[in-house]
């Protein structure tokens, strides 16, 4: 695999807690960087994808949820007061192209 160089300035708490994870493990401070950064790409990646994918089923079916339907259903999560997942409540009509 060909690699490429890069340089990031990052605060220095950051860099000492970096570097005594590198003494902890015995990998290097670079091994650990690309761990973490492949793991961030991928997750932006399969988030990314979700979304567009959450997009395109609600163009295709034209049913979307409002934001205070939304916000009502995830406060109510995990406590006493919970509800089930609503149903979409904005409909648009489908245009035919």
């Amino acid at each position: 695999m060909t690699k490429t160089m890069i340089s990031a300035r990052i605060p220095e708490k950051l860099s000492n807690e970096l570097e005594a994870l590198a003494v902890r493990m015995k990998r290097s401070k670079g091994f650990l960087l690309t761990e973490a950064l492949e793991d961030l790409v991928a997750r932006e990646a399969w988030i990314a994808k979700k979304i567009d994918t959450a997009i395109a089923a609600s163009d295709a079916s034209g049913e979307f949820y409002s934001q205070e339907l939304v916000e009502k259903w995830f406060m109510a999560l995990g406590t006493k007061d919970e509800i089930p997942m609503p149903e979409p409540d904005i409909v648009r009509e489908k245009t035919i192209a």
